[in-house]
C-alpha cells in the first residue's frame, strides 16, 4: 500500500497497484499548462517630436511618452519621421516617468 511520508515522498511503485498515473494531479504536473509566454499588450500612437540627439515623444490620446532611438526597430536612417504611426510597449523610464520600448512602425 502506498503512503505519503512527512517529506511527501511517494512510497508506491510499479507492480504495487498504486501506479503514478493514478495520482497524477497530486504530483503538480498539469497537462493544460501553456508553454507560450504571456503576450504583452502593445499601445499605438504617433511620433510628435524627434530630436537630432536620438530621442523623441509619442502621443497616444492625452498621453505623451518618451522614447529613444535605441528602443526602435532598425530604420533606414537614424531619424524617426514626425507623424509616423508606431506601436510600442509601455515601461517605466527614468524618474518613474512612462517610456516606450520595442517601438515599431505600423
Amino acid at each position: 500500500m502506498s503512503k505519503f511520508i512527512n517529506s511527501k515522498t511517494w512510497t508506491g511503485g510499479i507492480g504495487t497497484g498504486d501506479e503514478i498515473a493514478s495520482i497524477g494531479p497530486s504530483l503538480g504536473i498539469s497537462r493544460r499548462k501553456s508553454v507560450e509566454p504571456a503576450r504583452v499588450k502593445r499601445k499605438s500612437g504617433v511620433v510628435t517630436y524627434f530630436s537630432d540627439r536620438g530621442y523623441g515623444f509619442i502621443s497616444s490620446g492625452d498621453n505623451r511618452v518618451f522614447f529613444h532611438l535605441s528602443e526602435c526597430e532598425p530604420f533606414d536612417t537614424a531619424e524617426v519621421p514626425v507623424g509616423l504611426r508606431v506601436s510600442y510597449v509601455l515601461t517605466e523610464g527614468r524618474g518613474g516617468k512612462p517610456a516606450a520600448k520595442d517601438v515599431q512602425a505600423n
